[in-house]
């Protein structure tokens, strides 16, 4: 195994973030093959980098050898699906997900992962179900954006993301969808197809999970929607009621600085986020400031 499989394998085995920054930074790829030989005394009094927790882990030879065998057979399959794994410290990872509180320690991709590059990602976010009046404006307003080299980022849920997906694709635009479950096990699974889509029409599709069934939390949809803010240079939210999901993008969009808009609609959700000034109505892209 390499250093960054190596690494991964210690991410899999659960050794803390703070030890694996500290050896991504700091050890050498032979200093981390011996930690994962269950010689890591000599790496930890040298870089001071376990916790009383990881060394208990790194004790077990045999959950050493379980993550190895795992991870091996996961690359693998990645190889196949053409599925990419960056750290935080790789060039590739995105520099504006850099920048939030809590940024994944790793992403997985899949697709052009250079539709992230010097370009102004706007994500559109709102409820499942929402009206033909905000149909019609997501449609209006990502024609608009993909005619001026916008791409649109959504997380491929049903109603406001898949239709901003199916918009984008509509008007031959580019599209990220930021998915609560790994890449090759789709959620929802009805919106298979509209991922494949995405990946032929020159999209990406982005997780920071790898581990399926069993793995899948009702939480992953909250901390999906802080990878969508944070990708974003503007967040957009078409609608959405007032304990909706939506509102947790809302909250880390202000939390990450980002510029925040919604449609001028009734929703209880838009009504909250406009009362508390902390978002711009939208009406066209000039409200961008692009």
């Amino acid at each position: 195994m390499n250093f960054k499989e190596s690494i991964f394998v210690l991410y899999d085995l659960g050794v803390s973030l703070p030890a694996l920054s500290k050896l991504y930074r700091e050890a050498s790829e032979e200093q981390v093959k011996e930690v994962l030989s269950g010689d890591f005394l000599g790496v930890h009094f040298s870089l001071g980098a376990f916790s009383d927790e990881d060394i208990e882990l790194l004790s077990s030879k045999e959950s050493i050898d379980k993550s190895k065998k795992y991870i091996d057979s996961l690359l693998k399959e990645f190889s196949i699906k053409e599925i990419h794994y960056f750290f935080y410290y790789d060039k590739e990872y995105p520099e504006t997900l850099k920048t939030i509180s809590s940024p994944p320690f790793v992403i997985f991709t899949k697709g052009n992962l250079s539709v992230l590059e010097d370009r102004f990602v706007c994500s559109i976010v709102g409820t499942r179900n929402p009206t033909k009046e905000t149909l019609k404006q997501i449609e209006q307003a990502v024609n608009e954006m993909v005619s001026a080299g916008l791409v649109i980022a959504s997380g491929l849920a049903l109603g406001t993301d898949i239709h901003a997906h199916r918009s984008t694709l509509k008007s031959k635009g580019e599209t990220v969808a930021v998915l609560p479950s790994p890449i090759d096990d789709i959620t929802p699974k009805s919106h298979i197809k509209d991922a494949n889509d995405i990946l032929d029409n020159g999209g990406l599709l982005i997780s920071e999970y790898y581990k399926s069934g069993a793995f899948f939390r009702k939480a992953n949809y909250v901390d999906r929607n802080r990878i969508i803010s944070g990708l974003s240079n503007a967040v957009l939210i078409a609608e959405c009621s007032e304990k909706s999901g939506t509102m947790h993008t809302a909250r880390f969009a202000y939390k990450q600085n980002k510029p925040l808009y919604c449609f001028d609609n009734e929703s209880t959700g838009v009504q909250k986020i406009l009362k508390s000034n902390t978002a711009k109505i939208y009406t066209s892209i000039s409200d961008l400031g692009i």
